[in-house]
C-alpha cells in the first residue's frame, strides 16, 4: 500500500519574467525534486495542474517536462504520478500521449470526461493490487458543464458552471466510494479550482491572470472519506477547510507579487486508509528577486547593496519621490552605466513603476482632466472607456477578465 505521496502543482514550464527565460530555473527545481523523491522515499508523485505557462509549450519546456518524468519514472522508490491539466495547459496536448506514459506507470488526464469512472484511477502494485484510488480531475472548462443559453445573464451563467462543478465532482466520488468498498485503500482527490477558503494576494500571480472561469466553490465538496485533496491553482502554498485539503502552491515566484511567500511541496502520509500527516518541504530559491521603492537618492543605494551581492538579482523598482521624474528609466540605465565596471552588471531591473506619476493621473482623471497615455495603466483606460460609453455591468463583467488575460499574456501590468 502507498504511504508517502508528494503533491505539487502549478510549474508553469516555459514562464518567462518580462522576457527573461527561465528555463534553468525549472531545471534547477527537477533536479532537486528528483532529488527529495528518492530522499524522501516517495511513492507516487501527484501534479495538480497548470504543468505549462500556455497551450503551445516550446520545444524546450517539453525537454523539460519529458525528461524530469523518465528521470522520476526509473526511480527506485516512485512506483506512480499522476498529472491533470490546469487553465493553462491544453487539455488535448497532455492527453497526448497518454497510453504510452501508461506504461511508465505515468497516468495523464487533461480532458473531462461524460465517462467519470476515467477521471477515476486505481494505482496498482507489481502484485496487481489496488493500493490508491486517485480522483484525477482535471480543470473543467465552462463547456464541460453547462451548454449556453439564448439571454443567459452572468449570474445565471455562473450559478449553472458552480452547480456543474459540484455535479462533477459528486459524481466522481461516487466512482471512487464504489471502489474503495472491495479496496481497503486511500482515497486522494486531484483538483484544478477555487476554493471558497483559498487566500490570494492582491498582487499575486494567480490574482492577475484570469482564473478560468473564476467560479468558487466550497470546501465541502470534497467528502470527509477523501484522505487526502491535492489542489492546484492558487500559487501561494496553504491549507484549505482542513489539514487534509491543501494547494501546493507553484514552485518558483513567477511574478514580483508572489514574493514573501515561502514556495515548498507538500509530502503526505497515510496511515492504512486514513491520512496521518503533511509536511511542507521549502523549494530552493534558484534566481534572487527582489523590488525596491523610494526617491532617486534611495532608489541607488539599494541598487549599490545589491550589487554587493554578487549574484544575478532581478529588481522592480517602484519610484516614490516628490520630485516628478518622467525620465526614470533613462536616469537608472546611467545608474548600472556608471557602475558597469564596479559589478552592477549582476543587478537588472525588470520593471518600473512610477507611483508619483500615477497619483497625479489619478487625480487629474478625477478631475476630468486628460491624463497621458504612459502614465495611465491599462485596466484604468479599459474603466474609462466604459464609463464614458456607458458600458452595462453585465457586459463589464464578461470583458475584464478576458482583457486581463490579454494583458498577462503580453507581461504588461495594469
Amino acid at each position: 500500500m502507498i504511504k508517502r505521496i508528494l503533491h505539487t502543482s502549478d510549474w508553469h514550464i516555459g514562464r518567462k519574467l518580462k522576457e527573461r527565460d527561465r528555463a534553468e530555473e525549472f531545471q534547477q527545481f527537477f533536479e532537486w525534486l528528483s532529488e527529495i523523491i528518492n530522499s524522501e522515499k516517495i511513492d507516487a508523485l501527484i501534479v495538480s495542474g497548470d504543468i505549462f505557462d500556455n497551450s503551445t509549450p516550446s520545444s524546450q519546456a517539453q525537454e523539460l517536462y519529458y525528461s524530469f518524468l523518465a528521470k522520476v519514472s526509473k526511480s527506485s522508490y516512485c512506483r506512480h504520478i499522476v498529472i491533470t491539466s490546469g487553465n493553462h495547459d491544453s487539455a488535448s496536448f497532455i492527453d497526448a500521449p497518454s497510453e504510452i506514459m501508461k506504461m511508465c506507470k505515468i497516468h495523464v488526464v487533461g480532458k473531462a470526461s461524460d465517462d467519470k469512472s476515467r477521471e477515476v484511477i486505481e494505482l496498482k502494485d507489481s502484485n496487481g493490487q489496488t493500493e490508491l484510488i486517485v480522483c484525477a480531475v482535471p480543470y473543467l472548462y465552462e463547456r464541460d458543464l453547462i451548454t449556453a443559453k439564448k439571454d443567459d445573464t452572468q449570474a445565471d451563467r455562473d450559478s449553472r458552471i458552480k452547480a456543474g462543478i459540484i455535479s462533477h465532482y459528486e459524481e466522481v466520488f461516487r466512482e471512487a466510494a464504489e471502489l474503495q468498498k472491495t479496496n481497503d485503500v486511500p482515497v486522494v482527490s486531484m483538483g484544478h479550482l477555487f476554493l471558497e477558503a483559498g487566500i490570494t494576494r492582491t498582487d499575486e500571480g494567480e490574482h492577475s491572470l484570469y482564473l478560468g472561469t473564476a467560479i468558487k466553490v466550497g470546501s465541502d465538496i470534497f467528502p470527509e472519506n477523501i484522505a487526502y485533496t491535492a489542489l492546484g491553482h492558487l500559487h501561494s502554498p496553504q491549507s484549505v477547510g482542513r489539514v487534509n485539503m491543501r494547494y501546493s502552491g507553484s514552485p518558483i515566484a513567477l511574478t514580483f507579487g508572489e514574493l514573501g511567500v515561502q514556495k515548498s511541496v507538500s509530502i503526505v502520509e497515510f496511515e492504512g486508509k486514513n491520512f496521518k500527516e503533511v509536511k511542507e518541504i521549502p523549494v530552493p530559491v534558484y534566481q534572487i528577486m527582489t523590488r525596491i521603492s523610494g526617491d532617486m537618492a534611495e532608489i541607488e543605494r539599494k541598487i549599490r547593496n545589491l550589487a554587493e551581492l554578487k549574484k544575478s538579482v532581478w529588481v522592480e523598482v517602484t519610484y516614490t519621490g516628490s520630485e516628478i521624474a518622467g525620465d526614470i528609466q533613462e536616469r537608472l540605465n546611467e545608474i548600472l552605466k556608471d557602475y558597469e565596471n564596479n559589478d552592477y552588471e549582476n543587478v537588472e531591473i525588470l520593471s518600473i513603476r512610477n507611483e508619483t506619476a500615477h497619483e497625479i493621473t489619478a487625480h487629474d482623471t478625477e478631475k476630468n482632466l486628460p491624463a497621458t497615455l504612459e502614465n495611465i495603466k491599462p485596466l484604468e483606460m479599459l474603466e474609462l472607456f466604459f464609463k464614458e460609453n456607458e458600458i452595462p455591468k453585465e457586459t463589464q463583467e464578461i470583458f475584464t477578465p478576458l482583457y486581463k488575460e490579454i494583458l498577462r499574456e503580453m507581461e504588461l501590468d495594469y
